[in-house]
């Protein structure tokens, strides 16, 4: 295979991680939504989290992350699929944590949630952190690998997904 060729390939397996994130719809980024190496590729557009987890609600801010995972996530010399994990923190309004805590069965989490370093900053450091079976497969229907942590008290959620589907 040419140089020229693998180059192409990459460039392809990296627009379609970043479709996987962004959409493909036709429309801009919101001022200030793109990932910069100054704040550790945190970004804080609720369009891509809204558009893949809704049952969170009319959250009021949200810090997220988007990473290539696997053997595409420096270069790659191979086409094929690419897994995409998106990792955050949404804050509830008080409506959508009592309607989470009363709609769902929550225990105290074995372990605190594993985010990446730059979103460690985020989450209150007395959280007290609750986990639900139930609300983690009416968020991924059992389509995708997810972890959900939430400290209502706080009224702080914390996603961890690995290829989170957005829904209709």
């Amino acid at each position: 295979m040419t140089r020229h060729r693998r180059g192409l390939l990459a460039g392809v397996a990296s627009a379609v991680a970043a479709l996987v994130l962004t959409g493909c719809g036709g429309q801009p980024r919101p001022v200030g939504a793109t990932a910069s190496p100054a704040d550790g590729g945190l970004r804080r557009d609720e369009a891509p989290v809204r558009a893949r987890f809704p049952e969170f609600g009319d959250f009021t801010a949200t810090v997220w992350q988007g990473e290539v995972l696997g053997p595409h996530s420096d270069r790659s010399t191979v086409p094929g699929p690419t897994d995409v994990r998106m990792s955050g923190v949404v804050r509830l309004t008080d409506a959508d944590a009592a309607r989470l805590r009363d709609t769902y069965a929550w225990q105290d989490a074995p372990t605190p949630p594993d985010l990446p370093t730059g979103l460690l900053t985020e989450v209150p450091a007395d959280a007290r952190w609750r986990t639900s079976a139930a609300f983690t497969r009416a968020v991924t229907a059992d389509h995708y690998t997810a972890a959900f942590h939430v400290d209502l008290g706080h009224k702080v959620l914390v996603f961890d997904a690995v290829n989170p589907e957005k829904k209709p």
